[in-house]
C-alpha cells in the first residue's frame, strides 16, 4: 500500500479549516458533489450539504470546540484519522439547550478520495458518552438552581 502524503493534507484541511478556522463552507472545497458521510447522529447518512449543516451547528454549539488529531494515516485512496474533540456546550444542538457542559469525545473516522477530494467517510465517535456529558451538565445546572434539594 502507498502512503499519500497529498491526501492526508486535504483531510488535515478539514480539521484545521472547517473546525479551527470555524468555516463549514470550505466543505465545498474538500469534498466532492456526491460526498456520502456515515455514521452522523440521529441521521446515519449526509451528503455534503448536511455535513455543511452539522458543522455549522456544532460550531454553534461548542464555538470553543477544538479537534486534537492523535493520528493521521494514509494508505492508496483512503486516510485514517483518530482524534479528540473539546468544548463547552453553551448553544442549541440536536434541539437540546445549552447545558454549560465541558466535553471531551474521542473519535475516528476514514476518508475515501477520488480524484483528490473527499468521496466518503465512515465517522465513529462516541455519542452517548457526549450525550451523557450533556447531561451532567443539565444536572449541575438544576443543582445550582435548586440548591439544597439534591443530596448528591
Amino acid at each position: 500500500m502507498t502512503r499519500r502524503p497529498d491526501l492526508e493534507r486535504v483531510s488535515r484541511r478539514d480539521f484545521d479549516e472547517v473546525w479551527h478556522g470555524r468555516n463549514p463552507t470550505a466543505i465545498a472545497d474538500i469534498y466532492r458533489t456526491d460526498y456520502r458521510g456515515n455514521g452522523f447522529p440521529l441521521v446515519g447518512s449526509v451528503g455534503r450539504r448536511g455535513y455543511r449543516l452539522v458543522a455549522r451547528q456544532f460550531l454553534r454549539a461548542f464555538p470553543d470546540i477544538e479537534f486534537t488529531v492523535h493520528e493521521l494515516d494514509s494508505a492508496d485512496r483512503f486516510v485514517y484519522a483518530r482524534w479528540t474533540f473539546t468544548g463547552t456546550h453553551t448553544g442549541r444542538v440536536f434541539g437540546l439547550p445549552a447545558s454549560g457542559a465541558r466535553v471531551e469525545v474521542d473519535g475516528k473516522g476514514l476518508h475515501r478520495y477520488l480524484d483528490g477530494r473527499v468521496d466518503e467517510t465512515w465517522l465513529t465517535m462516541d455519542w452517548w458518552g457526549l450525550f451523557g456529558q450533556l447531561g451532567r451538565g443539565y444536572r449541575e445546572r438544576l443543582k445550582r438552581a435548586v440548591g439544597g434539594l439534591f443530596s448528591r
